[in-house]
């Protein structure tokens, strides 16, 4: 008789062949019983390599790996399937471009067992791949920022994020799934609200380690923050902007004496040193220098990478409702 797999493992992906392919091999890599997990792989309509890398794995890895595609639907369809494909009673999502450290699977089990409610999900640490290219961006760049989460136990639902976090799936399915849209649209936090609403509670288990393997340029990084500010419709469409606040520094009445300081110390620094002009004029020039220059490098750091950055976010959310104003 085959024994039923403990969890279930979603890995969405979309044109990241290379990446995942050693994704997988991490996985084999776990302490715990390879019967102990299946892998799910759901192919958002690829037109790299990824189902032929994937099929010829099948074989060759100790666990079980299933694989799905479909046509192009963006990433809250491709992680519903996911979820609903999944045999197991605990799932974990997982991104493609996330390498699991040998005991991760092994320390989510755990923390569910001491918390065995159905409303609990547990939220494992990602940080920067070691192995990522030696760069000035890289050395500054970490676009999940789970340092501000250290040393906290419980989260917010608003940490609901797809990239290491296993949840129950019989919670997601009577309580709510993604909202279903192509393109980055902040669907993980706009889902843990509504989850949250439902009593769903994170619990936040540094332990449980995995490392984000993503070699990243400027450019790149510019564009889908960009891409998220087109979006964020998604946020400030379903969510009270008090919650939205917290994570994305935007000053709202709602945020109350808290939001206005927040702006008043953060938020219009930030606007005054990263605007239209120096960005454009200053930022992105100094920045791609700084990997062949080490007096441009003297400018690169956490602060610079991420204003520079954040600032195409607010020019998409700015363009999305120019739009809307049109239409």
């Amino acid at each position: 008789m085959i024994k039923a797999p403990i969890i279930s493992v979603i890995i969405a992906t979309f044109n990241r062949c290379d990446t995942l392919k050693v994704t997988l091999d991490k996985l084999a890599k776990q302490i715990i019983c390879p019967e102990d997990f299946e892998v799910l792989v759901i192919d958002d309509g690829s037109s790299d390599s990824t189902q032929e890398m994937v099929e010829s794995h099948i074989a060759l890895l100790p666990y079980n790996l299933r694989f799905f595609r479909h046509e192009n639907r963006g990433p809250g369809y491709t992680q519903n399937r996911g979820i609903r494909e999944a045999v197991s009673k605990l799932i974990l999502l997982m991104a493609d471009v996330v390498w699991t450290t040998p005991g991760m699977l092994q320390q989510h089990l755990k923390t569910h067992s001491e918390y065995p409610d159905e409303n609990i999900a547990v939220l494992g640490k990602v940080i920067p791949s070691p192995e990522l290219p030696s760069t000035v961006m890289h050395k500054y760049w970490d676009p999940f920022r789970y340092d501000i989460l250290d040393g906290k136990r419980q989260l917010d639902a608003i940490h609901f994020l797809a990239c290491n976090i296993s949840v129950k799936k019989n919670f997601l399915l009577e309580n709510g799934l993604y909202r279903e849209r192509k393109g980055a649209a902040h669907e993980d936090i706009e889902l843990g609200y509504r989850l949250g609403r439902k009593g769903l509670k994170i619990i936040y288990d540094e332990n449980a380690l995995a490392y984000h393997y993503h070699p990243e340029t400027l450019s790149n990084a510019c564009r889908r923050s960009y891409e998220r500010g087109l979006n964020f419709d998604m946020l400030s469409g379903n969510i009270p902007k008090s919650f939205i606040y917290p994570l994305y520094n935007i000053c709202t009445l709602e945020a109350g004496l808290k939001g206005f300081v927040r702006m008043f110390f953060r938020e219009i620094p930030r606007r005054l040193l990263f605007n239209k002009w120096s960005v454009n004029s200053f930022w992105l020039h100094v920045l791609n220098l700084a990997e062949n220059s080490s007096f441009a490098a003297l400018f690169a750091n956490k602060i610079t990478y991420r204003g520079t950055i954040y600032y195409h976010m607010r020019q998409g959310i700015k363009d999305s409702r120019k739009k809307e104003r049109l239409a």
